[in-house]
């Protein structure tokens, strides 16, 4: 400031300094050759000099000759501001406090601990396909068989290891998962193994969505065998919102990844596939591939089973962190069970059990427009094939088979895959005759033949002509929905 008043010829200052001038000279005018000008009293000049250069000499002790430089700079204030921006002293981060007060998620222990219980599994499901190839046709393979082809179609999913008994280690996973699946192919340890193993199905519940494969404990290499642990199930009955999450799973099929975040909410309602749930949410990411996969808590106890997550096509733009797990003690119970039923494997068409009926599929909606059970209702029974020896009759809802609840075509469709002919299993089924009251009645399972062949594959909606949605929500209109990450 001192610097700027002093040299500021145009400023009011600078007019002071010369009327002060004025007075000094006492009005006498310079150019009389006979009289001189009064001699210049300097003294309060020369004091205020000496306090400049006093006052100079502080500033330079205390701050480095700050005043001083700028004075011998005056006449370039570009230089000036070059010089001492160059000379300032930077400094560096204090990182002596960030430790004490800053803290960085590191679940890496409880993940150490726990990956060795969690598996990836490649479920493959052939699936024929017509051939419009008319070479194909009359040259190729599809000749003999009216043009249909087998293709192979994989998708990738998740379990964690929950038990063994005797001869098998048992996994739980998600029913979506590994429903319909002509092989099962059990990965260890993330990416760190190569090596599969072949699973089995040894029960399933698609009300729960909740599935146990068998692994034949013989077949896992002894290196592998030595490393895999049994997760421990928690108690998902107490988590709080707010609680920590850690989500292990075969994300996109890559191998095992961890995610990680907070409990959402508990008992959040949700519709799947139909099916009314109630789930945990939380926003550790669950992504394709998660499905069966392990929701820990902070302890590394499993306190969920991933099964999906929300999705949004619509204007609602995209949706984070809203992924969903089945509640561990809620299938606690399901899961006891499961381990105890037959281990099964898929049949071909021609050893495969048959029923003998052509049916429609009685979904949630058409159950309560026609007050009518959900699950198959039989539209023909074929004569002496195997539901007409038991005694299954026409306008009958099949609502369970050997213990499976049924409420598609589909569904019983694929369970019979893993029931050969010959062998006897109970049916659950509403006749229309005692206001659908279910009784339960054994059927031997038959062999394909005519009849059974076409008719019993038949899968029309019980809707009226009525289109409804899939269960995920319907996708044309660009609403959100949820929908199975697998």
């Amino acid at each position: 400031m001192y610097y700027e008043e002093f040299d500021n010829k145009e400023s009011e200052n600078n007019e002071f300094v010369d009327a002060e001038y004025e007075n000094v000279n006492d009005g006498n005018d310079s150019s009389n050759g006979e009289k001189k000008p009064p001699k210049k009293n300097n003294g309060p000049i020369i004091a205020l000099i000496v306090a400049i250069i006093v006052i100079g000499l502080g500033v330079c002790a205390l701050g480095g000759c700050v005043l001083i430089k700028s004075m011998q700079n005056s006449n370039d204030p570009l230089k000036s501001q070059k010089e001492t921006v160059a000379e300032q002293d930077i400094g560096s981060t204090n990182t002596s406090n960030s430790a004490s007060n800053y803290t960085v998620t590191d679940v890496s222990g409880v993940v150490e601990e726990a990956m060795p219980s969690v598996v990836a599994i490649t479920s493959t499901t052939f699936v024929e396909s017509s051939s419009n190839d008319i070479y194909d046709f009359y040259f190729g393979n599809g000749y003999g068989n009216g043009g249909k082809q087998k293709q192979e179609q994989q998708a990738a999913g998740s379990g964690f290891i929950v038990d063994q008994n005797n001869n098998e280690l048992l996994i739980v996973t998600n029913n979506h998962v590994v429903e319909g699946a002509d092989k099962l192919a059990i990965q260890f340890y993330g990416q760190k193994n190569k090596e599969t193993v072949s699973g089995s199905i040894k029960g399933t519940n698609d009300k729960l969505d909740v599935a146990i494969v068998s692994v034949n404990m013989k077949d896992i290499p002894a290196k592998i065998k030595s490393g895999i642990r049994k997760a421990t199930l928690g108690d998902s009955n107490q988590l709080k919102v707010g609680n920590g999450a850690i989500a292990i799973g075969n994300a996109l099929g890559f191998g095992q990844s961890v995610t990680s975040g907070v409990i959402s909410a508990i008992d959040r309602e949700v519709d799947l596939d139909g099916t009314k749930r109630k789930l945990i949410q939380t926003d550790a990411p669950i992504n394709g591939g998660n499905s069966g996969g392990a929701l820990l808590n902070q302890k590394g106890e499993v306190i969920g089973i991933n099964v999906a997550k929300y999705s949004s096509t619509g204007s609602s733009g995209s949706v984070e962190g809203m992924g969903f797990a089945i509640p561990i003690s809620s299938v606690k119970s399901e899961i006891g069970k499961l381990e105890k039923q037959k281990t099964r494997t898929k049949n071909s068409q021609e050893s495969k059990g048959y029923l003998g009926i052509s049916g429609r599929t009685v979904d949630e909606q058409s159950s309560e427009i026609y007050s009518i059970p959900k699950g198959v209702l039989v539209k023909e029974v074929f004569d002496g094939e195997a539901a007409d020896k038991a005694g299954i009759e026409e306008n009958d809802v099949i609502t369970e088979l050997d213990g499976k609840t049924i409420e598609s075509m589909d569904e019983l469709s694929s369970t019979l895959d893993y029931y050969k002919a010959g062998e006897t299993v109970k049916v659950k089924v509403a006749s229309r005759d005692n206001g659908y009251k279910s009784k339960t009645v054994k059927v031997t399972l038959g062999k394909q033949t005519k009849n059974t062949g076409g008719g019993s594959q038949d899968n029309n909606n019980y809707n009226s002509g009525n289109n409804y949605d899939d269960g995920y929500g319907s996708s044309d209109d660009g609403e959100d929905f949820f929908s199975f990450p697998w």
